[in-house]
């Protein structure tokens, strides 16, 4: 979504929202990742990943049921429209961009290094990281506690 407001700048009367608003839904994407890893890492037992997994993808649920709950709304129209993505890179869309835009760009490619990153390479190694770092403390204390 940042990609499309920053190469399609000219079909948004302000592309600062629509590129803040992407922004915002990546970051809390990475953000909720964190977070069940941490909490599904923390269960002692497997019994309990299993419960909080399953509360956990409900949570995540709850924008689809109220998405459906709507009915007969103006927005219920858009779901199947797609965007036409008609400036491509090799297009050099931003040639003649304001600087503003160049600046979005620009953390637009920071952010999405940094997000694939996190998310393709370093995630596993938090997770195996987290469940290792969880198990050196719980044998403190049950060695603590003889």
């Amino acid at each position: 979504m940042m990609k499309y407001a920053v190469n399609h700048y000219e079909n948004f009367n302000n592309v600062i929202p629509a590129f803040v608003l992407a922004m915002m839904s990546t970051i809390i994407s990475l953000i909720v990742e964190i977070n069940v890893m941490i909490i599904l890492s923390s269960m002692p037992n497997v019994l309990g990943v299993v419960m909080k997994y399953v509360s956990l993808a409900a949570i995540a649920n709850i924008p689809r049921f109220y998405f459906s709950s709507l009915v007969e709304h103006r927005m219920c129209s858009t779901k199947d429209m797609k965007l036409a993505i008609t400036k491509f890179r090799y297009q050099q869309p931003l040639k003649n961009a304001p600087f503003s835009i160049k600046v979005m760009r620009l953390i637009y490619k920071c952010w999405r290094i940094l997000f694939c990153s996190c998310s393709f390479y370093f995630m596993p190694f938090t997770a195996i990281f987290l469940n290792f770092n969880f198990m050196i403390n719980i044998n403190k204390e049950d060695n603590a506690g003889l």
